[in-house]
C-alpha cells in the first residue's frame, strides 16, 4: 500500500494505536493513532500519512457495483472502517483514486479495461502516522 500525505488537524484520541479523530480536507476521519495524538492538543495541525488497509472480503462484483454514483470519497462504516469510493487509475498494481487518498492493491487485475472504472473498496482500517 502507498501512503497519502495530507494536512490534518488533531481532534481527539483514545490513545496510541487506538481510535483517534482527525480532520482532513473538511472531513472528520476515525483512524488508528500511530502519530502520538496523546501528546497533542486539540486543534493541532500536522502532516499525516494515511495508510489504508483494504479488507480481503470484497468480491469482484461487489467492488465494481459499489459506486454507481461515480464518487471519490470515504464513507465511514464503523470505527475506523470505511468504504473507499473511487476510480481505478492503473492496473498491475491496481491503484484507485479515492479523493483524499490512493488505495493500492485492493484487488488484482492486469486488465487495462478496468482503468476508468468506478469502484467501492472496503477498508478494514485507516491508519494515520506523522509524515
Amino acid at each position: 500500500m502507498t501512503a497519502s500525505i495530507v494536512a490534518a488537524t488533531f481532534i481527539v484520541t483514545e490513545g496510541d494505536y487506538l481510535e483517534a479523530v482527525i480532520e482532513v480536507g473538511g472531513q472528520r476521519l476515525h483512524v488508528m493513532d500511530e502519530f502520538g495524538g496523546g501528546q497533542m492538543a486539540a486543534g493541532t495541525q500536522f502532516q499525516a500519512e494515511l495508510w489504508p488497509m483494504a479488507s480481503e472480503r470484497d468480491d469482484w462484483d461487489g467492488i465494481f457495483s459499489a459506486n454507481p454514483g461515480r464518487e471519490k470519497r470515504l464513507l465511514r462504516l464503523e470505527g475506523w472502517r470505511y468504504l473507499a469510493l473511487g476510480e481505478v487509475i492503473s492496473v498491475d498494481p491496481v491503484v484507485c483514486d479515492c479523493g483524499l487518498l490512493l488505495v493500492e492493491d485492493a484487488f488484482y487485475t492486469r486488465d487495462a479495461r478496468c482503468v476508468g472504472e468506478h469502484v467501492g473498496i472496503t477498508l478494514a482500517r485507516l491508519d494515520a502516522c506523522l509524515a
